[in-house]
């Protein structure tokens, strides 16, 4: 007859796991986990975003603290109720089990608030407070099934038996701890879902050449209605036609009929990435276009987080790459630096996108190289003791542009007043800038005598138009003639030989010789314009004129005698001027002489509403196209209603 072994009278002793059990230690295996990795990301994200606890109302700002103090509330009783649970009475278990648990779930649903709340202000998922939901629920799921566990465990001790020092896991146990994961995982993917881009693709087209006259007659019109939710920053000229840049994202237009092609947006603003910027250059304050115009540059941001930059073809509306920048201005070394401006400095050649002193590839996104700390992107407006030159005792140091060179950055403006005027600090006619390689941002070289644009500038020094700009012809005698005038209005009425310069040629990348100009007095910043405009000498009490454009595609230079005698190309088209008409419901295209080249009337007027153009209609030169753009708020006549009804944008096709 066989003896029982002590083997089979240990493993006959051991009482099966009762299914319960094995769903009790599943959960607590699982909810520890979610907590453990959810918890985790969110110290990721803390390190990785600064200012992240940094909520916009007080009031969140306390429900974030209520819930951190939840938290350790909860753990602290889970603690204490712990070792005492297994001797307690069933209900006065399950009580005891709850209380942790309920504690975690508030402070899981004071993150989740939070998370809502900020998230819908900036429309995009805000970050650290879904992770924090997600571990404060974890929690929740591990306390409540650890207390109950251990009230359904052995009350006495014994010596375990070999099977149960050496507890495997179960099916129902493995089942159980997955179920916490798996919701996890679902309630941090629903974010991003929830706030995901849409887009539209078009397959890219040989685009049509730039119109160089006006049609006889509007042949087309594109009404677009929104309201200040969905509001239209203007229209811009990409590399296939007319794009429309919006507050949620850009759509480009077939240059023919004005429909929509490719589209991309998705449910947060856009910043306003680009500089120098007045009401009718909106679309370049919110998308910077390389000098090529291959590439719309856009950045969505939630302060003071991190900026999302997106970039796309505008040929095709296609997502090149997408590159998160994350804000500086709170990191410990940067506490008490003045950051004058809000938004990350940006600026573009055809290859490189440069944000603050990452350099990227246009092709992919890659980091191609970090620009030195003395090479980043500096505003100091009168401030500057150390100046190129010892004649003058303040000088400013300025953003560069936007838009660069198609193979050249810039990557400093220093400009001064060539006096010892302690006073002068204001006005400053003379202007260095430093330009280096895209592929080599270290050969930096210094160019003197760049022409500043108006006296009202702010930001920015400088006008770049296809990566061509504007020097003195000859910087000795306009620095001496600058010395003896130095107030911007003794500045303005003086005359100097102007000359074109190439930022490529200045920087070594090639060897473009500079275009003589004539005798001027400086350049006029537009954004939009295909030519760079140069403005003559005016007296202190006078308006200067445009009297030369220069066109950077043929490297010529047209008088106002020119485009008078020859109506047609970009210096013409620069030249016209779009106005409301004296009846208040059409738009005429002025020349610069105030006569009329082209008369529209709005599309579709109704007599009960008013149409008011927001701000002065302006001309869009694209391939295929030429566009008259209006933005007009729309006014019922009937009421007295104060707010306007609607708004919109019309653009007619006039080239």
């Amino acid at each position: 007859m066989r003896t029982p072994s002590r083997d089979d009278v240990a493993a006959t002793a051991t009482p099966p796991r009762r299914r319960s059990t094995e769903i009790l230690r599943g959960l607590r295996a699982g909810g520890l986990l979610t907590a453990l990795t959810a918890a985790a990301w969110a110290w990721w994200q803390t390190a990785h975003y600064n200012g992240t606890f940094q909520l916009s109302e007080d009031v969140r700002n306390l429900a974030l603290g209520g819930g951190l103090i939840l938290v350790a509330a909860a753990c602290c009783v889970w603690l204490l109720l712990a070792p005492a649970t297994s001797q307690t009475k069933r209900r006065r278990a399950l009580v005891r089990a709850l209380v942790p648990a309920v504690l975690f779930a508030a402070a899981s649903l004071l993150f989740c608030w939070t998370w809502w709340r900020e998230s819908q202000d900036i429309q995009m998922s805000y970050p650290v407070l879904a992770q924090l939901a997600v571990a404060a629920a974890g929690l929740a799921v591990a306390a409540g099934s650890d207390l109950q566990l251990r009230r359904t465990g052995p009350h006495t001790p014994k010596a375990p038996a070999r099977a149960e020092q050496h507890p495997h896991t179960t099916t129902i146990a493995t089942g159980a701890a997955a179920a916490p994961l798996a919701a996890a995982v679902i309630a941090l993917t629903i974010p991003s879902l929830m706030y995901a881009p849409t887009s539209v693709q078009v397959a890219a087209t040989e685009p049509a050449p730039i119109p160089e006259t006006l049609t006889d007659e509007v042949r087309w019109e594109r009404v677009i209605e929104y309201d200040r939710d969905d509001d239209i920053k203007g229209v811009i000229a990409g590399a296939a036609g007319p794009i429309v840049v919006t507050k949620h994202g850009a759509m480009g237009l077939a240059p023919d009929t004005g429909e929509t092609t490719w589209s991309y947006t998705r449910p947060a603003d856009l910043d306003s990435i680009g500089r120098d910027c007045n009401t009718r250059e909106q679309a370049y304050c919110t998308a910077v276009l390389t000098p090529d115009r291959t590439r719309l540059i856009m950045g969505y941001g939630y302060h003071p987080l991190e900026t999302e930059f997106v970039v796309l073809n505008t040929f095709t509306g296609e997502v090149v790459f997408e590159h998160v920048y994350r804000d500086l201005s709170k990191l410990e070394e940067n506490r008490g630096r003045p950051w004058i401006y809000w938004y990350p400095s940006v600026q573009v050649t055809d290859h490189v996108l440069v944000v603050e002193q990452e350099v990227l590839s246009l092709t992919d996104g890659s980091l191609l190289r970090t620009l030195p700390d003395e090479r980043a992107p500096k505003l100091n407006l009168g401030n500057r003791s150390e100046c190129p030159r010892d004649d003058s005792p303040r000088c400013g140091g300025y953003l560069p542009p936007s838009r660069a060179g198609h193979s050249t950055l810039i990557l400093g403006i220093t400009c001064w007043s060539p006096d010892n005027d302690p006073e002068n600090y204001v006005d400053y006619p003379w202007c260095e800038m430093e330009v280096a390689p895209d592929s080599d941002p270290s050969a930096v070289s210094t160019a003197s005598g760049i022409v500043p644009p108006d006296p009202d500038r702010w930001e920015s020094d400088s006008v770049v138009v296809d990566g061509w700009t504007v020097r003195y012809a000859d910087p000795d005698a306009a620095y001496e003639e600058l010395s003896r005038h130095n107030l911007m209005e003794e500045a303005t009425s003086l005359s100097f030989p102007l000359e074109a310069v190439s930022l490529d040629a200045l920087a070594g990348v090639d060897d473009a010789e500079p275009v003589a100009l004539g005798s001027l007095n400086r350049p006029e910043h537009y954004e939009g314009a295909h030519t760079l405009a140069l403005l003559g000498a005016a007296g202190p009490n006078e308006t200067a004129t445009v009297q030369t454009w220069f066109d950077p595609v043929t490297r010529q230079a047209f008088t106002r005698d020119d485009i008078d005698a020859h109506p047609s190309g970009p210096g013409y088209l620069d030249s016209l001027r779009p106005t409301k008409s004296r009846t208040n419901d059409s738009i005429d295209l002025l020349h610069p002489d105030d006569t009329i080249a082209m008369h529209v009337d709005y599309p579709n007027q109704q007599e009960i509403l008013d149409y008011e153009s927001e701000y002065p209609p302006y001309l869009v030169q694209a391939p295929g196209t030429v566009a008259i753009v209006d933005h007009c708020s729309i006014w019922r006549t009937d009421t007295n209603d104060p707010a306007p009804t609607g708004y919109e944008t019309v653009i007619y096709g006039v080239g």
